[in-house]
């Protein structure tokens, strides 16, 4: 694996330094070491642990992807928790920089937990393949200055239970060939991955992006990313995903 891009949040948001905004032009991705502070993450995490207990009941949206990962779509309908948060607001003060707006849009968020022993993997895709049912065509250009993803670990994660990995630089070409890997075509919680990724990437030049709770990645729409399954014993992995997009979802 090569090595991961640090950029510097604290947990009110900071801005962004140019050459840090170019790195992420340049290859799609950053890893911020913290985004969030302690407190930040244990509120998150407690909120988060209801939904899972189902004392919130999110069951609309409660979606099992394989045996014991769970995804939690929008849990901003069922928390305020996750509309108005410190996470969300530093986000925001890096989205400015790498969209290049005043004023971001959050569109989207959901929850993943991957459970210890959980051995399924996410497999590789583009977020922007989910644009369109049942996926985006092949060779579709991506936009590069519409949408960013973050992902936010409340728990301290690494390759062993289910950290992100991202191929540099692959966001500039036009989006690569999905298939449906688990769902059905018309579902909204279809989940997507690109066909034979080893012919389709260089995985060799794949990033591993360890984090300690707090920590977060964001990448462009197009960038290739993975996650393993979570092959400890003892080590939850939570995360928390949201994007920004610069349309307002409304128009």
């Amino acid at each position: 694996m090569q090595p991961w891009h640090r950029a510097a949040a604290s947990d009110r948001g900071s801005k962004m330094q140019a050459i840090e905004v170019e790195r992420f032009r340049r290859d799609g991705f950053l890893a911020i070491p913290q985004l969030i502070g302690a407190d930040t993450v244990a509120e998150l995490a407690g909120v988060y642990d209801a939904m899972l207990r189902g004392e919130i009941d999110c069951s609309a949206t409660d979606n099992p992807l394989g045996m014991t990962t769970r995804q939690i779509m929008v849990p901003s309908a069922y928390h305020p928790i996750f509309r108005d948060n410190p996470a969300l607001d530093a986000a925001r003060d890096i989205a400015r920089a790498l969209l290049g707006i005043d004023d971001p849009k959050p569109v989207f968020d959901m929850l993943i937990y991957k459970e210890p022993g959980q051995l399924a993997t996410t497999p590789w895709h583009q977020d922007y393949s989910y644009a369109e049912m049942p996926f985006t065509p092949a060779g579709t250009p991506v936009p590069s200055d519409e949408y960013v993803q973050f992902w936010v670990a409340l728990d301290d994660v690494d390759e062993e239970n289910g950290c992100m990995h991202f191929v540099p630089g692959a966001h500039r070409a036009p989006l690569l060939d999905h298939y449906i890997a688990g769902g059905d075509a018309d579902y909204s919680q279809r989940l997507l991955a690109i066909r034979d990724p080893e012919a389709a990437l260089d995985l060799d030049t794949a990033v591993a992006c360890p984090l300690k709770a707090g920590g977060a990645t964001v990448h462009n729409y197009g960038t290739p990313h993975f996650t393993s399954g979570n092959r400890t014993t003892d080590r939850p992995r939570r995360a928390y995903i949201f994007n920004f997009s610069s349309r307002d979802p409304r128009a």
